[in-house]
């Protein structure tokens, strides 16, 4: 629809108009330095880690090619592979990766690889992965975009969810808004979509979803099913300078084709401070420090839900942490284990 017929209709009528909103960090949500007290797991900055997963014998992690083990402090590489690893999932104690470009591959505790799909509809943008014993089901963010940016700027909605059943992949959800997380819980798919900001609920993978949770101050992402609920990645924050922005087609279309992606003003894993970034006007930046009322641009954030879609507790970074960018998570001995791609460390909650 047009901006300027969208102007009309809502001069005739406001409850018309479509404004978007961010909601405030409240009840479960509240900020708090849970992430910021967390014990680091890898050396500071040799590691990128994307996703984390359990298996029999410890924590294992995806950074950029590679796919890792943790034990007893101890990192040992199992396997590498010529593109990224984009998630992570365990299987009969098989770990399960996705190659961007290659499709699903099984990695086995002795670093042995073997290719389970190549099929199409898995081999590129894998965002999630999750199995109820036999068959896996994987998220695919876009299939015209690569990257999460682009998607959000466009208004991507080429998403899908695929269920794999052997060797064979069956897209059996599609028009996704970036679908980034995707868990078994019992009788239902969770699963997180997060250019709508939305988690819904699916009785079968291929259903329409009840809606669990709308309307999140943040962009949800993978999840980890668990005895107490589900706990969720919160990779980037909403601000609402964006929010203006994707509001503002003309202006929106300004920036992408003027400015390059890197200082696009859309969230990011790791907020930096270079001179070039934008908004440094309008009393947000002063005498070169960032105010304490300028837009999030990253995040330091993890989230359980309980089966009503309550936001039950939270985990965060402080706003100038350098523990920004949770990407995956998991549960290991009652601890929620964070794989912080922006701080490039495994962050281990003592309170979980």
């Amino acid at each position: 629809m047009s901006p300027v017929l969208d102007t009309v209709k809502e001069w005739i009528n406001p409850n018309w108009g479509r404004a978007r909103t961010v909601p405030p960090m409240d009840t479960g949500l509240r900020p708090n330095l849970r992430l910021d007290g967390a014990a680091e797991l890898l050396p500071a900055g040799e590691y990128e880690p994307d996703d984390v997963v359990v298996t029999a014998a410890g924590l294992v992690f995806s950074s950029g090619n590679q796919v890792f083990s943790v034990r007893e402090d101890e990192v040992t590489r199992l396997a590498s592979f010529g593109s990224p690893v984009t998630a992570l999932t365990v299987r009969d104690e098989q770990i399960v990766a996705a190659i961007e470009g290659r499709g699903l591959v099984s990695v086995s505790r002795s670093g042995e690889t073997e290719d389970l799909c190549t099929d199409a509809p898995v081999t590129a943008c894998v965002t999630a992965l999750a199995t109820d014993g036999s068959a896996l089901l994987a998220t695919v963010g876009s299939t015209k975009v690569a990257e999460w940016p682009r998607a959000l700027v466009t208004g991507d909605r080429s998403g899908l969810l695929v269920r794999v059943d052997g060797a064979q992949a069956e897209v059996v959800a599609e028009r996704l808004a970036w679908p980034s997380g995707v868990g078994i819980a019992e009788d239902e798919v969770l699963l997180s979509l997060s250019l709508d900001h939305r988690v819904e609920a699916r009785s079968a993978p291929g259903k329409r979803g009840r809606v669990l949770s709308a309307n999140l101050p943040v962009y949800p992402g993978r999840v980890h099913v668990g005895g107490d609920g589900w706990w969720f990645a919160a990779p980037y924050i909403r601000n609402r300078v964006t929010e203006l922005l994707l509001d503002e087609p003309a202006l929106l279309a300004e920036m992408t084709e003027t400015i390059s992606p890197d200082e696009w003003f859309v969230p990011r894993l790791r907020a930096g401070d270079p001179f070039t970034d934008t908004m440094q006007m309008g009393q947000l930046r002063v005498l070169g420090v960032v105010k304490s009322w300028a837009p999030a641009r990253s995040c330091g954030l993890v989230f359980r839900m309980d089966s009503t879609g309550r936001v039950a507790e939270s985990a965060h970074a402080r706003v100038d942490s350098p523990r920004h960018g949770v990407t995956g998570l998991t549960v290991h001995n009652g601890h929620v284990v964070a794989a912080v791609r922006g701080g490039r460390n495994l962050l281990r909650l003592e309170d979980a």
